[in-house]
């Protein structure tokens, strides 16, 4: 009997009071009142709008993205790690910093009849299987133009490891040096010829 009584005593206290307006017949008769500040809520937006500012915050994103690569990030699309590039490749496959820019002041014309255009270029060096050196010239990832080097015993009393460097020799043409860790090699480029 205490039992049933503990459990009438619980079960009064755990119902809900409630109120007293839901008992009143006029209550639940009223229409819904509609709140003022809903009225002058803005309208819906479209699915163009939304789309706008979705891309707006897309392009943000990866702008952002863009800042937070680390300087001298690997140029070119990349390869999966200890895949090395095929020797074809125009995709430089190391750090675009580790190797030296050169201006080109005037128009050169490599002896396959390419032409290189007044400018800045990064220099790579290239061993083949043959052990022939080339000299790469890159314009951001693009590959310009691939000119045959000779291997030389001298590092042109240069003081870096990595250097390039255009030699002027007559109007005719010019000496491209360039050494590395692995080599110390030099070409020469003919000169574009203005005729007046």
């Amino acid at each position: 009997m205490k039992k049933f009584w503990v459990f009438y005593i619980l079960l009064i206290f755990l119902i809900p009071v409630l109120p007293c307006a839901a008992f009143d017949d006029d209550f639940w008769d009223e229409p819904i009142k509609i709140d003022e500040a809903a009225k002058s809520q803005q309208k819906a937006v479209t699915d163009k709008e939304f789309n706008s500012v979705l891309n707006f915050f897309t392009r943000k994103k990866k702008e952002k993205e863009k800042k937070k690569r680390p300087k001298g990030a690997p140029i070119g699309p990349q390869l999966p790690e200890g895949q090395t590039p095929p020797s074809d490749s125009n995709v430089l496959p190391v750090k675009y910093d580790d190797y030296p820019t050169v201006m080109i002041p005037v128009t050169l014309i490599t002896p396959y009849g390419k032409e290189i255009e007044p400018g800045y270029y990064r220099i790579l060096s290239v061993k083949t299987e043959d052990n022939l050196f080339y000299l790469n010239f890159y314009q951001g990832n693009q590959l310009i133009a691939k000119i045959r080097a000779y291997e030389v015993n001298t590092d042109h009393n240069q003081k870096s490891i990595n250097y390039a460097k255009i030699i002027p020799v007559d109007d005719r043409y010019i000496n491209v040096i360039y050494g590395d860790i692995d080599c110390n090699i030099e070409t020469r480029v003919d000169i574009k010829q203005t005729k007046y």
